[in-house]
């Protein structure tokens, strides 16, 4: 395996700039155009002079030798290299990581319990609270009702994604909802996190995972689409969108579009709760995809690896962004 699918990268830093640097055409950053080149993207002196740094200095990042480097050389860089404001972000938290506490992973933690409450009485929302490994922290009965065994308390958003099965990742927003989970893995992701580290080990076993971890896209939570099968619709598409109500926790609200299928479908479900048709999950339930490989891991949350290597049996989860 090589370093740039390693789960812990030799140089994340180094890993960033390749990639982008890959992802740029000299038309993009006002370079001539020219017919027989045979590099993809831009040339490592061409990012340099961009920069306004020396060509020798920008190889040793990298390659990963050492990147000590100044705020200014950081925001240079990632203009040079187009970067949008979450990517100088992301570009600033590998380069200074002295400069902030960088990471606010809540290992141990409960969550505020206001905020909490707030979510479990959300009877006409679907909507449950991740951290920044993708860990389900909390739930409330109407995402359990609409990802039953899939959304529960200790499964992993990432490590369901790339449980779908082979028919789910044909649809288009499987893979944009699997691009979206890789990039946030990565944009949130602290590399010295036992928990972070155990996800990306096991995700790097998927050809997709590996093929969109090589990418380097770093990209915050915000809002998306996603596939959920309702037994009277079928797979629906379900819009989802962040609230960080909290540092470090995030709020996920799921809805249908008003006039949609998937707003229906929500309401639907929520009549069925209220009036005892519809019942919720029991821990442990089986799901269409209780046999694959990674179904092993739900329900093991935080709580890591034990002596013998067991993550725990498990309960549930689903991929709903």
């Amino acid at each position: 395996m090589t370093s740039d699918a390693s789960p812990v990268e030799k140089s994340a830093l180094a890993s960033f700039l390749r990639a982008r640097r890959a992802a740029l055409t000299p038309q993009a950053v006002g370079l001539p155009v020219d017919a027989n080149r045979r590099v993809r993207g831009l040339r490592r002196e061409e990012v340099a002079r961009l920069a306004g740094i020396s060509a020798e200095y920008y190889r040793r990042l990298e390659q990963g030798s050492g990147h000590q480097m100044s705020l200014q050389v950081c925001n240079s860089l990632a203009r040079a290299l187009r970067l949008d404001r979450a990517g100088m972000a992301y570009l600033q938290r590998l380069a200074l990581p002295d400069s902030e506490a960088r990471y606010e992973v809540h290992q141990g933690e409960e969550p505020p319990p206001d905020l909490v409450e707030m979510i479990t009485h959300w009877d006409h929302t679907a909507a449950y609270i991740i951290d920044r490994n993708q860990d389900i922290l909390v739930v409330n009965d109407l995402i359990r009702a609409v990802a039953p065994g899939y959304v529960e308390v200790g499964n992993n958003l990432a490590l369901m994604q790339f449980e779908a099965p082979p028919e789910l990742r044909e649809l288009p927003s499987w893979l944009d909802g699997a691009r979206t989970t890789v990039s946030r893995v990565r944009y949130y992701g602290n590399p010295s996190d036992a928990r972070w580290q155990q996800i990306i080990a096991l995700l790097l076993e998927d050809d997709d995972f590996r093929r969109m971890w090589r990418e380097h896209e770093a990209l915050p939570l915000t809002s998306g689409v996603a596939p959920n099968y309702f037994p009277a619709h079928g797979w629906v598409e379900m819009k989802w969108q962040i609230l960080e109500a909290h540092a470090g926790l995030y709020t996920v609200v799921c809805y249908g579009i008003p006039g949609s299928v998937g707003e229906r479908a929500l309401v639907e479900l929520r009549a069925a709760l209220l009036d005892g048709t519809a019942q919720l999950p029991t821990p442990g339930a089986s799901t269409p995809t209780s046999n694959s490989r990674l179904a092993q891991y739900r329900g093991s949350g935080r709580r890591g690896l034990g002596e013998d290597g067991d993550r725990g049996d498990g309960e549930h989860p689903r991929a709903t962004d």
